[in-house]
C-alpha cells in the first residue's frame, strides 16, 4: 500500500490516497480546492478518473464537497449507512454546507458501509468502525497489518472532534475513543491536521483523558 495526502488546504479535510491494486481516496475536502488536488495526482502520474473508490468518513461538508469532482470522474462513494440518504438528498444542515453558503448537489452513494465491513484493496484491506459522536454516522478505517488509523474527525492528534454540531454527541465519541484504544493503532491519520507516524496509541489514550 502506497499511500499520499493530496488536500487539505483552507476548510478541507485530508484527503488521503491508497495506491493498490484499488485506488482509494479516504475524505474529499470541500471542492473549493480542487485545481491543486488534481495538480497533486499528476504529481503521482493519476488523474480524478483513476480513482476508483472514495470513502467519506462521515458527511460533513469540509469531507464530502469534493465529492462531486470525483463523483463525474467515474469514482464511487461510499458512506456510513445512517449518513448515506443525506448525499443523497444533498442535505444542507447536518452536512454543514450551509456553514459555507453551499447548496450541494444530489450525489449517488454506490457503497453504504456498516460497522465490520473489510474493503479489500488489494494488499491492503480497510476495516470499518463506527465511532459515533463527531456525526452519527462518522467512521474510522483500520489497516490491521500496518496499525494505520484513518480517524476522521473523532480524533486528531491532541484534540477531538467537536460534538456540538448535529447529531453530535459528546458520550457517545467517548465510547468510540475507547473502542478505538482497543486496536493500539500504531499510526494516526485524521482528518485534519498532523498525522503520527508513530505512537497513534498514546495519542488516542491522550484524548481519552481530555474528555
Amino acid at each position: 500500500m502506497m499511500l499520499h495526502q493530496i488536500g487539505g488546504l483552507g476548510y478541507d479535510s485530508n484527503m488521503y490516497l491508497i495506491i493498490d491494486d484499488v485506488v482509494t481516496l479516504i475524505d474529499a475536502g470541500t471542492g473549493q480546492n480542487f485545481k491543486i488536488v488534481r495538480q497533486n495526482l499528476e504529481k503521482l502520474g493519476l488523474k480524478p478518473s483513476d480513482i476508483e473508490l472514495l470513502i467519506n468518513t462521515h458527511c460533513h461538508f469540509d469531507h464530502t464537497g469534493g465529492d462531486v469532482d470525483f463523483l463525474k470522474a467515474g469514482c464511487e462513494i461510499a458512506i456510513y449507512e445512517s449518513e448515506a440518504a443525506l448525499l443523497r438528498k444533498g442535505d444542507r444542515h447536518v452536512t454543514m454546507a450551509h456553514f459555507f453558503g453551499v447548496h450541494p448537489e444530489p450525489l449517488e452513494v454506490a457503497r453504504e458501509l456498516h460497522d465490520g465491513d473489510r474493503i479489500e484493496l488489494g494488499s491492503s484491506v480497510l476495516e470499518v468502525i463506527h465511532t459515533p459522536g463527531h456525526t452519527q454516522g462518522s467512521i474510522c478505517l483500520y489497516e490491521p497489518r500496518l496499525g494505520a488509523l484513518f480517524s476522521g474527525d473523532t480524533v486528531f492528534y491532541g484534540d477531538v472532534g467537536r460534538t456540538d454540531l448535529p447529531t453530535g454527541d459528546y458520550r457517545a465519541l467517548a465510547k468510540s475513543l475507547k473502542k478505538l484504544a482497543e486496536l493500539r493503532p500504531k499510526s494516526l491519520y485524521p482528518g485534519h491536521g498532523p498525522s503520527a507516524d508513530d505512537g497513534a496509541h498514546e495519542v488516542i489514550l491522550s484524548a481519552i483523558e481530555l474528555i
